[in-house]
């Protein structure tokens, strides 16, 4: 399974994000992590993506999804400690494992790769340099087994 908020503000007429929106979105996201983490085995990791946006964590999941075995993938900015801390005291609580990937992106990265996105995924550049410059990277002592740090150059 795949969880992105932003899957859930996607419309017939592109994203649409309003505070009121992004607050249902995430709230749709920790249902579906909290039903994927009911049926999930003993093989089954969380992965939680860490990372600004633009950083590359959305094609990140699509690429190695096929590749993992049973994965639950977490996929927002999560940039912070607090953040992250519900997912894994969830997965936790199922005896699961849980890996954190960390997108070491520089900012100009994600700066370009965000004007890219078609209009309506565009993040206002304010919005980018603050969540970049807010980032708590992740820890084994938050509760993750494994820290995999992804670093994109374009």
């Amino acid at each position: 399974m795949h969880i992105n908020p932003d899957h859930f503000l996607q419309t017939e007429n592109g994203r649409v994000i309003t505070p009121e929106l992004a607050k249902v979105a995430w709230e749709k996201s920790f249902a579906a992590l909290d039903e994927a983490l009911r049926g999930a085995g003993p093989s089954t990791k969380v992965y939680v993506l860490v990372g600004p946006q633009g950083a590359g964590k959305s094609t990140w999941a699509k690429v190695m999804y096929p590749t993992l075995r049973n994965p639950i993938i977490f996929d927002a900015i999560l940039v912070k400690v607090a953040e992250r801390r519900p997912i894994v005291s969830s997965a936790k609580a199922h005896s699961l494992g849980v890996i954190a990937v960390f997108f070491k992106t520089p900012l100009e990265v994600c700066l370009s790769r965000n004007t890219d996105r078609p209009a309506d995924e565009v993040v206002p550049e304010r919005n980018v340099r603050n969540v970049h410059a807010a980032i708590e990277p992740p820890t084994v002592a938050e509760g993750f087994e494994q820290i995999i740090e992804v670093t994109v150059v374009d």
